[in-house]
């Protein structure tokens, strides 16, 4: 294992700015959850349509995350994060200054194309940091730790400006972190060298190279489905607290600040546990406890003390496994791992478009946020399934070597 004493101070500067571009990809997401409430009812439009925001930002990260794999070793963190960051900053101006709902789709929409790629560099740039496999899914867990920071912190504070000031000026608050990210991007080194050399002359070499492997392509599978159970419970959060138990400003700020904070406990013990048990295990009973929450919904979390448990249990059982999944995804020598967590960003994209969608389809079809969120709770299973139809050829051939080294 590496002692701390080994990485230069550049190192850890470089660490931080990740982290700084982690907060920002938190926080442009979950912008809408406090003021989906707000912004419908300045511009006459429904919990669910307003809700579809989220879709409409996920679809075009989508064709972002994938429109970048080819491009994503070519060029450094250091250029990558300059050039997201200034288009989310754009994006967040046209927002809060946004004249009707359309307008504030395309400050959605801009947002969306400035924040696709950059936890996929924040990832990367992990790996390119630290080549030690320990260190690097230390680094893992707090880039992900500087997102749940974004979250308790940012969420209340949001919520709060909000409720004294109004939605446009908490929106603008975003490009506070976006400015610091952008002046934190001279730190960053360029990006290293890489072991093997990624092929100019064509494009989709790097999409063969990423979508190659079932495994890898089931463990893409539950990433998206496991961030698009968070977008979709995220998005409604503020909203189904207010409609069903009438909950205030001060109440949601102080469910998203204790719920947010046990995530840190989640960040930080999940790289230990992935060196003792199977990353792969790990995933399991995470999703399988994500299910059970939001399954419960109308059910067993029938009071605000009952919500504050499930969504410390959805926050601590996404994030487990978002960090789970990373760190599969970026284990052993990869030939692109720039490429592998842009098409991550892309399957991310294409769940968080699926889960709010989900949720806001069954809001609208049943008027119940119990039953969406437990419509919502389905898409457990089926990542869990992705990933037992992705895994169990591994599985099968590490029993056939067991059994062949006995006989021998």
């Amino acid at each position: 294992m590496d002692a701390p004493a080994r990485y230069p101070m550049r190192t850890w500067i470089g660490l931080l700015v990740l982290c700084l571009g982690a907060a920002v990809t938190l926080l442009n997401m979950a912008i809408i959850s406090p003021l989906l409430r707000p912004i419908g009812e300045q511009f006459g439009t429904s919990d669910a349509t307003t809700g579809q925001l989220a879709t409409l930002g996920s679809l075009v990260g989508v064709v972002s995350s994938l429109a970048a794999t080819p491009w994503m070793d070519r060029f450094s963190r250091r250029t990558w994060l300059r050039l997201e960051g200034a288009l989310v900053l754009v994006a967040v101006i046209v927002s809060a200054l946004a004249p009707t709902f359309g307008w504030l789709m395309v400050g959605r929409v801009l947002a969306s194309c400035g924040s696709a790629v950059i936890m996929a560099n924040c990832m990367t740039g992990a790996r390119e940091l630290f080549h030690d496999p320990v260190w690097r899914n230390r680094a893992i867990g707090i880039i992900v730790s500087a997102t749940t920071l974004a979250f308790v912190l940012g969420m209340p504070v949001v919520t709060q400006v909000e409720a004294r000031f109004g939605w446009r000026i908490a929106m603008a608050l975003v490009a506070i972190p976006v400015v610091l990210l952008l002046a934190g991007t001279f730190a960053l080194p360029a990006s290293p060298e890489r072991s093997v050399p990624v092929l100019r002359t064509h494009p989709l070499a790097a999409f063969r190279a990423v979508l190659g492997h079932p495994r890898t392509r089931a463990l893409l599978v539950v990433h998206g489905l496991n961030l698009g159970i968070y977008s979709g419970w995220l998005v409604y959060f503020g909203a189904y607290t207010t409609d069903v138990f009438a909950a205030s400003a001060g109440v949601l700020s102080a469910l998203f600040f204790f719920s947010g904070a046990t995530e840190l406990l989640a960040n930080n013990l999940t790289p230990p546990l992935l060196r003792r048990f199977d990353p792969v295990h790990v995933l399991y009973l995470m999703l399988a406890l994500v299910a059970a929450a939001l399954l419960l919904t109308g059910t067993a979390i029938v009071s605000i003390p009952a919500v504050l448990l499930a969504a410390i249990v959805i926050l601590n059982g996404t994030a487990s496994a978002y960090i789970a999944a990373n760190a599969l995804l970026l284990d052993g020598e990869v030939s692109h791992p720039g490429a592998v967590m842009s098409v991550a960003a892309a399957f991310i994209g294409v769940g968080t478009a699926i889960g709010p969608f989900v949720t806001g389809w069954a809001l609208a079809t049943t008027g119940s946020f119990e039953a969406a969120y437990r419509a919502l709770g389905l898409l457990a299973p089926v990542a869990m399934l992705a990933l037992w139809l992705g895994t169990r050829r591994r599985v099968t051939v590490a029993a056939v070597e067991e059994m062949s080294t006995e006989s021998g």
